[in-house]
């Protein structure tokens, strides 16, 4: 076998082993099964196209066990500094019926139910009075009627309402608000469908962990999706395919940096044999 094909398949099987490494280590840090899913909607796009860092239509995302995970909400991690995928607090994946799609959207507030048609928001005391209101009253521990949540969505273009005492009167029970960051309302009550009240801890599949770009358009293009990639993010299939023509390059970059060791070391040796000097054998005498 050719040094050079010796190379390339130590670089092949190394590049291989290094994937498998990787997955190995994303499936026991991550504590889901399976630990990625991919994303078809738009719903959490920070525009037209697809960003990294964002999570966008055709990315996979990895995901993170909820037990493991400290969830933080929006306004805790507005008033934190925390930030996940371009916005403040946790993004979360949660279920609404065995017939619907989970949905991936950010946890915006905790809503703690009273039991006397009032609800209680803990994180609202430490957050600026000027960016939420509540027709009820402004005690964050006796909350009614209409709140209203200022500047939201990745653009900070909209102002989302909950009437809390129609979600008191149909589902009265604790949870989390949410909300895409491209969507102009919460989810709740039932603005999505399938969505019956605030998010309950026990309907939280996992937690959005990692970003990896791209990936999942293979999926949808497979299931027939290019028009959903074409209209959500046309420069997502661009994307992919000069990634892939980028790690194919680093690929025969690192074989050629082997190929060059291997040929400096044979040069040396070579060079070295030349100039050593010429072996010395004891001379035969002469018979007389």
């Amino acid at each position: 076998m050719k040094k050079e094909t010796k190379h390339a398949i130590i670089v092949i099987v190394a590049a291989f082993a290094v994937i498998a490494v990787g997955f190995i280590g994303v499936y026991v840090s991550s504590g889901v099964n399976p630990p990625q899913t991919v994303v078809e909607s738009w719903s959490m796009q920070h525009g037209k196209e697809s960003q990294i860092g964002i999570i966008d239509t055709g990315d996979v995302i990895l995901l993170k066990n909820k037990d493991k995970v400290d969830i933080c909400s929006y306004v805790d991690g507005y008033t934190t500094g925390y930030q996940k995928f371009g916005d403040y607090g946790d993004v979360i994946i949660y279920s609404r019926g065995e017939t619907l799609n989970p949905v991936i959207h950010r946890a915006i507030l905790w809503l703690e139910y009273n039991g006397d048609h009032t609800w209680s928001a803990p994180s609202l005391a430490n957050y600026p009075s000027d960016m939420w209101s509540c027709t009820g009253g402004d005690d964050h521990n006796n909350l009614s009627g209409t709140l209203t949540m200022k500047e939201m969505g990745y653009d900070g273009s909209y102002d989302p309402t909950l009437n809390l005492n129609t979600l008191a009167d149909r589902f009265p029970h604790s949870g989390f608000i949410t909300m895409g960051d491209n969507n102009s309302g919460f989810d709740q009550p039932s603005n999505t469908p399938g969505v019956n009240g605030l998010v309950a801890y026990e309907q939280i599949n996992s937690v959005a962990w990692k970003e990896v770009p791209w990936v999942g358009a293979f999926k949808m293009l497979l299931n027939g999706k290019r028009s959903v990639l074409d209209d959500a993010v046309p420069n997502t299939i661009p994307s992919l395919a000069a990634a892939i023509i980028g790690i194919v390059f680093l690929l025969v970059g690192i074989s050629f940096l082997f190929d060059q060791r291997y040929y400096k070391k044979y040069r040396k040796e070579l060079i070295n044999e030349m100039n050593a000097p010429a072996p010395s054998f004891p001379l035969e005498e002469e018979e007389e």
